[in-house]
Formats: structure tokens, C-alpha cells, sequence
């Protein structure tokens, strides 16, 4: 699937004349190589307009489109977070017997 989805960037990018090409990088992730830096901002704008994007990683940089669900990391911290939370409130006391709800 990732790869059909970098086949197809790579192909629609060169029909607007961005000298990209797109490469399936792991199950979640497609990597980019650019020809010229001074795309990039071409480059930003044509990925986030495709259904498939999540999110676009420029260096350090991360985009998304204005009114998405915040970056997955932010969304892995706060589940792993509350998971946390969950495991400190554990229905047993110390002596390992369980507490009755009233």
C-alpha cells in the first residue's frame, strides 16, 4: 500500500512539474527526494492536499493541515499517559485481595 501511494506521488508531483521522487519507507512512513530545495514549499502544499498525508516532516519541521487531530506523537504520549494512570490505580490493595466497589 505505502509503496502504491509513493509510485503515485512520484508521478503526480512530476505532472505539476515538482522534481520530487517518493519512496515507501516503512509501513506508516514515505521518505522524498527533492532535485531542487526551492520546491519545497510546492512540494509542502501538494502533499498535504492528498487524502493519504497525515502529516509532512521537513527536517526538525512537521506540517499538517490546519484542523487535523495533533501530530501522532502527541497523541501516543497522551494514551501511553493515561495508561500510566490506569496501572497506578489498580482495583487490588496490598495484600494482593481486591476492593469491593460500594
Amino acid at each position: 500500500m505505502v509503496s502504491e501511494i509513493a509510485m503515485k506521488w512520484s508521478k503526480l508531483s512530476r505532472t505539476g512539474a515538482i522534481e520530487t521522487k517518493f519512496m515507501g519507507f516503512d509501513r506508516s512512513t514515505i521518505m522524498f527526494t527533492m532535485e531542487k530545495g526551492q520546491d519545497s514549499l510546492e512540494l509542502k502544499e501538494f502533499v498535504l492536499n492528498q487524502p493519504e498525508a497525515y502529516e509532512l516532516k521537513i527536517g526538525d519541521q512537521v506540517f499538517r493541515r490546519p484542523g487535523d487531530p495533533p501530530p501522532l506523537e502527541e497523541v501516543i504520549e497522551k494514551v501511553q499517559t493515561k495508561g500510566n494512570k490506569a496501572d497506578k490505580t489498580s482495583p487490588t490493595d496490598n495484600d494482593g485481595h481486591e476492593k469491593d466497589e460500594l
